[in-house]
C-alpha cells in the first residue's frame, strides 16, 4: 500500500462543526482535489461513509445506484447540505451511513495515499491547515507515514501547529522545530511536475510475463519512503508551509515523576 497521510477530528465531546462550516470544508476539498494533479489518492475528509443498502429487497443494484443519486439531485437542489441528504437517504432505507468517517470515534476522518510525492503531501496539510480555520471549534490530528511532517504526529487547531510530547528524549528537537518554525518539510513542486500515477491494482497482471511482472514488483520505492529531499529531510528551495501557520505549540503530556 502506497504511503498514506491521515487525518482525524475526534469525537471527544470538544470539537465541533457546524453545517455550514462542513460545507465550507467540502468546497475547499473539492477544489484541491479538481484544481492539483494526484499520483496515488486524493483528498478524502468525510463526515459519514456511506453505503448502499443492499440488504433491502425491492431493488436490484442497478436500480438502487440509480434511484440513490436521483435522490441525492433532487435534495441538492431543494438546499440541502451534503449531511442532510446523507441523514434523509438513510431515513428512506438507500444507504447506510456510518458516522465519523473512515475510522471510530471521529467526527469526521480520513486519508490521502501520495506514495513518494512530497508535493501532494503538502497539499493534504495546506488543506488541513484551512479547514481547520474554518472549523475553528475543531482540532485535526494528523499523521504522515514519510517525512514530510517531521514529528510524524500533529494536531492543527485554528491554524496552529500543535506537537504533542509523549517522551523526554523529543523534547529539545521539538523546541528546534518550533523556535526555527520547521515542523514541514520545504517542498519542490517542479519536481513532481511529472511524477508518476499509481493505482492500487495492475489490470491483467497475472497475465503478463514473467520479466514485465518482475519489472513491476522489483521496485518498491513508490510505496513513498524513500527519502525523496535534496539534503536534510528538504528541498533547496520550494513551498514552506511553516510560514503559514499560525504559530507552533508545544504540548506536555509527560507526567513529572
Amino acid at each position: 500500500m502506497a504511503r498514506k497521510l491521515y487525518y482525524k477530528i475526534l469525537n471527544d465531546g470538544k470539537n465541533h462543526i457546524t453545517d455550514g462550516e462542513w460545507e465550507e470544508v467540502l468546497r475547499l476539498q473539492n477544489w484541491y482535489n479538481s484544481e492539483f494533479l494526484w499520483s496515488a489518492g486524493k483528498i478524502a475528509l468525510k463526515m459519514y461513509a456511506v453505503f448502499p443498502n443492499v440488504d433491502q429487497q425491492f431493488l436490484s443494484r442497478e436500480e438502487l445506484r440509480t434511484l440513490v443519486l436521483k435522490r441525492m439531485s433532487e435534495m441538492k437542489s431543494q438546499g440541502l447540505t451534503e449531511n442532510q441528504v446523507i441523514l434523509q437517504l438513510e431515513r428512506e432505507g438507500l444507504v447506510t451511513a456510518k458516522q465519523g468517517g473512515y475510522f471510530d470515534d471521529c467526527v469526521a476522518s480520513g486519508f490521502t495515499r501520495v506514495a513518494g510525492n512530497e508535493f501532494n503531501a503538502y497539499l493534504v496539510c495546506e488543506f488541513l491547515v484551512k479547514a481547520s480555520r474554518i472549523a475553528s471549534h475543531a482540532a485535526i490530528t494528523l499523521y504522515d507515514e514519510g517525512e514530510f511532517v517531521k514529528p510524524k504526529n500533529v494536531k492543527i487547531t485554528n491554524g496552529t501547529v500543535v506537537l504533542t510530547l509523549l517522551e523526554a528524549s523529543r523534547r529539545s528537537s521539538y523546541e528546534l522545530m518550533i523556535e526555527n518554525r520547521h515542523v514541514f518539510a520545504v517542498v519542490d513542486s517542479a519536481k513532481y511536475d511529472r511524477f508518476p500515477r499509481f493505482a492500487s491494482t495492475i489490470p491483467d497482471f497475472n497475465d503478463l510475463p514473467f520479466d514485465e511482472r518482475q519489472e513491476i514488483v522489483k521496485d518498491w520505492n513508490w510505496l513513498g519512503f524513500e527519502n525523496n529531499f535534496d539534503i536534510n529531510g528538504d528541498d533547496i528551495q520550494g513551498f514552506d508551509l511553516n510560514q503559514k501557520v499560525t504559530g507552533f505549540v508545544l504540548e506536555n503530556f509527560i507526567k513529572n515523576p
